[in-house]
Formats: structure tokens, sequence, C-alpha cells
């Protein structure tokens, strides 16, 4: 039986070797997709769809009469209509966990950065700076507060697979490590040795606030005006998730106010960043190019993980990271 696999990007996120999609019978085609009526016509007749934040709408779905599986190409799939993909019997797929250590040991990195400073320092040196160091910026203006992280609190939002990597390696430096996160089981806290706290008294406790939940259009600017007065003076906020868990606006008021000490962001909301964005004005903001995903071993899942679900599928067999795992009988009844 032969297939058809369609990706709706110009230029492929990720490289694929076609020959190994024409050995399990399924036919390749790139199809440079952006509106509902483009995706239709590219994916109509697909039995297979790789996608990466293209509108995989229910007004789309409901044409894809060949479609088995939508395979998002990145960890955020909230541009495909889950609900609706379940009810036509079409199963969602994604590359779950393919660079949960990496992005653990990024912001344990970015963590470590803020608490000495490594960025501002490095550009002082890089600016000639090192011979003041015993009379003026180094020395009064840079360093100062400074304070080791023994002892401090790490503060977690979201306790996933990313977040819960990440629980051991803070306590390797003896902080101590609460987190937030309502959809997680009590069990899971308790397996971690993590206590489990509400939003308010993460952000007011914390001296390091980590964002690793998963994007949902609810927890849009999560963190905004509100919780930012509510945080130490002296803390930190690290964002290896999305962008849009953090109201921009108030974060640049926050920092410029004095009221948290800074962050460190590997995401913002509109990538990729302009050279005048208002954030790159701040000395103690440290900002990463969407990159804490990155390891060579990482981009070596991440290619395998669409040929591997589609070949699953062509033999017969479930994805291994369905998403919608209530579609199983409307997909048999197809």
């Amino acid at each position: 039986m032969r297939f058809k696999t369609v990706m709706l990007v110009a230029n492929p996120t990720i490289p694929h070797d076609e020959a190994d999609y024409r050995r399990i019978g399924v036919e390749f085609i790139t199809s440079p997709c952006q509106t509902e009526e483009e995706i239709v016509d590219a994916a109509r007749e697909a039995d297979f769809i790789l996608t990466f934040k293209k509108p995989i709408t229910r007004k789309v779905i409901e044409q894809l009469e060949q479609c088995r599986m939508i395979y998002n190409i990145g960890t955020g799939y909230e541009t495909i209509d889950l609900e609706a993909a379940t009810e036509h019997g079409i199963c969602v797929s994604y590359p779950d966990a393919y660079c949960s250590e990496e992005v653990a040991e990024h912001a344990m990195a970015l963590i470590l950065a803020c608490a000495r400073k490594l960025v501002r320092l490095d550009r002082a040196v890089r600016e000639g700076k090192w011979e003041s160091y015993e009379k003026r910026e180094i020395r009064f203006e840079i360093l100062p507060p400074m304070f080791p992280v023994q002892g401090k609190t790490v503060g977690i939002i979201g306790l996933g697979r990313i977040g819960r990597k990440l629980v051991p390696k803070a306590k390797g430096f003896d902080m101590r490590v609460i987190a937030f996160d309502p959809y997680v089981p009590a069990s899971v806290f308790k397996d971690c040795g993590v206590e489990a706290v509400e939003l308010d008294y993460l952000v007011e406790n914390s001296d390091f606030v980590s964002v690793h939940a998963a994007f949902t259009s609810d927890a849009r600017h999560m963190l905004g005006a509100e919780q930012f007065k509510k945080m130490k003076s002296t803390a930190y906020i690290i964002n290896c998730a999305r962008g849009e868990f953090i109201d921009e606006e108030a974060l640049y008021d926050a920092v410029t106010r004095g009221e948290i000490a800074g962050a460190a962001l590997d995401v913002i909301q509109e990538e990729s960043m302009p050279p005048d964005h208002p954030l790159l004005r701040l000395e103690n903001v440290i900002i990463t190019p969407h990159t804490a995903y990155y390891s060579e071993e990482a981009l070596g899942r991440l290619k395998k993980r669409p040929f591997e679900e589609i070949a699953r599928m062509a033999n017969g067999q479930w994805p291994q990271w369905l998403i919608n795992t209530g579609v199983k009988a409307k997909f048999e009844q197809r």
C-alpha cells in the first residue's frame, strides 16, 4: 500500500532522506502553505501531514479525507485543533521529550549566569573595563548585589518532563525547589521531592522563577505586572518555554524600576528579535535565540521522529508520541 506525506513548509525545518520514506511506500511532498485554503489544497489527499505552526483548524481538518496522522515538528502544538482531529479519527503526534535534558541544562545555566552575572562581567572585560575593577564600574555597579545559589529557592512553573529534569540539577547546587502545576498529580511532586505550591506563593518566595509549562491560550501573560510586584527585588525570571507566558512590556518596566533583579529568556513573543527591542537595552536581561533545545543528540532525535512515527502508522501501529489518545475508537471506525 502506498501513502502520501505532505510537509507544509517551504523550506523543511527538519532535513530528511526521501529514500527512507520510499522504502516504506511513502511519497514525500514539500509544499509551502500559510492559509487554511492552501493547506487544504496541498494536503486534501495526504495520509500524513508534517506541520510547524500552521493553522490546522477544524475547517481544515474537516476536509482532510485521507489523513491518518498530523505530526507537529515542534513541541508546541496549539495551532492544531486536537478536538476536531479526535472527532475525525486523525492521530496527532509530536517529538515529545526529544530535548528535555538539553532545555533543563540550559535553564540551569541561565540561573547560574544570572546569579554570577557572567554576561555583564564578560561584556565589561571586552569593553576594556578590567583595569577599573578596584574603583569603578565592575566593583561598584556590576558585582553588587551578588549571592550564592546555595540555599536559594527555585520556583518551577510546570512540573512536566523538563521541569522534572531541572529538579536534581538545582538540588545539586543545594537549592530549595518548589513548583506550581495544577495538572500534575501529588504523587509526581512526592517522587521528585518537590513542594507543591500555588502560583502566588511561588512568585513571592522564589529567587529564580523558571517557566517550563505547556502553553495554553489562558496561560498567556501568566507572569505580568501583578506577579512582578510580588517578587523579591533580587529575583530573576528564567523562561525556556514560550515567550507568550511573559508580558514583555511589564517585564521591561519591572526590571527598569528594580522590582526584580532581571531575567534570562530563551524565547520571546515575536521571533526573530529586532535589534531595537526594548529588552536588549537592559544590562541585566540575558537573551539566547531559542537554542535551549539544541545538542547534536537532540537534533538527531528530532530528525528521526517524524519518519519513525509515519513508519509505525504505515505498519499498522499507533504513534509512540500520540497526543490525542482518545482518538483510537474514531480512528478504527474510519
